[in-house]
């Protein structure tokens, strides 16, 4: 009780107040009691479930950047990573159970993670496409480490998939080249990636402390794997010119 306690008291912190939670300097969590996500061991129907439901309403939000985006080479480019995405979602889908179907598996999760999709769809299209960077980049090394600990005979072919090909760099490029064209986005971009960044972190946190888990590990042990993920985030954002 006390555990599932402490996991809904950690929902009901503001985006804000769980990044500055996980950002903030801290005490060393001693080695015993860490967590890693790779020593986590999730089933394979869940994790795939969840995953497909992310990349579903991701899907979404890349289709809705290519029909706003403002010029043709924004367009091409945002299809392109529209594809990346496509792909890697029907790949997935062939690596569930023979016994399990991809509706059936998403459906438990959809729903917030549609609720997700809601709180970083962004204003306008630049801060959508800044979402998509993010979010994705964040998820995609919150699940390759995640996936890690898989039942032997998926994990391999999983992580195949997450560490090829991404629209990442696609993605990249349009911010690039939109706050060259008006360097005042910056600031704007900077703060919004801040707010996506807590808002994904609810995200991961959900995809580990599920309502089926009937021992979720609590949050502070955790923490340690989340900030490599958030420093993963930074030199992204460093590379975009954007303070984290």
């Amino acid at each position: 009780m006390a555990r599932l306690v402490a996991v809904v008291r950690w929902f009901d912190r503001t985006p804000r107040e769980v990044t500055r939670s996980l950002l903030r300097p801290r005490k060393v969590v001693p080695e015993g009691d860490r967590v890693l996500l790779q020593d986590l061991q999730p089933r394979l129907e869940q994790y795939l479930g969840q995953l497909l439901a992310l990349q579903l309403v991701v899907l979404q939000q890349a289709g809705r950047a290519v029909a706003e985006a403002p010029t043709l080479a924004a367009k091409a480019n945002l299809v392109e990573a529209l594809r990346i995405v496509s792909t890697r979602y029907r790949d997935l889908v062939q690596l569930l159970p023979r016994d399990v179907e991809p509706l059936a598996a998403m459906e438990p999760f959809f729903a917030s993670s549609e609720r997700f999709a809601k709180e970083v769809a962004g204003a306008d299209w630049y801060e959508q496409v800044l979402s998509l960077h993010v979010t994705t980049g964040l998820l995609s090394d919150f699940f390759v480490a995640y996936g890690a600990g898989l039942p032997d005979d998926g994990r391999d072919a999983v992580l195949r998939v997450l560490t090829r090909e991404t629209g990442q760099p696609l993605l990249a490029r349009e911010l690039q080249r939109a706050i060259a064209q008006n360097p005042r986005l910056a600031a704007r971009m900077a703060l919004w990636g801040r707010r996506l960044v807590g808002d994904t972190l609810l995200q991961m946190y959900l995809a580990v402390h599920g309502p089926e888990d009937a021992s979720p590990a609590p949050s502070r042990r955790l923490e340690p794997a989340f900030n490599d993920i958030v420093a993963a985030h930074t030199r992204r954002m460093d590379a975009l010119g954007l303070t984290a």
